[in-house]
């Protein structure tokens, strides 16, 4: 097997900014990955960045820095991506085709 590097997505972060988890749609058409800071980037199948939202706690009384994201998965038709968090929850985005 030869493997080859394409393309660098997101630059070396140092602090906030890490990977926590990252996850392909079943086409193969979207990336998604989360960072330390709970924000969520959605790259498509050309690796250019197509959206980036910032997730949320399951109580805002905790505040936003009171859990990590741990995993993520598409749905089967890669419209809706499925957040699960440190704060026992799991969100449920819709992100639409394209």
């Amino acid at each position: 097997m030869h493997l080859k590097h394409l393309r660098t997505l997101l630059s070396p972060q140092d602090g906030a900014a890490k990977v926590t988890c990252m996850a392909w749609s079943q086409n193969n058409a979207k990336f998604a990955v989360c960072t330390v800071d709970r924000v969520v980037l959605l790259y498509d199948e050309h690796g250019e960045r197509r959206d980036k939202f910032s997730t949320k706690p399951a109580d805002m009384k905790y505040g936003r820095k009171s859990y990590m994201v741990k995993g993520m998965a598409f749905s089967p038709d890669s419209t809706k991506i499925a957040i699960g968090q440190t704060d026992n929850i799991i969100y449920v985005y819709k992100i639409g085709e394209d």
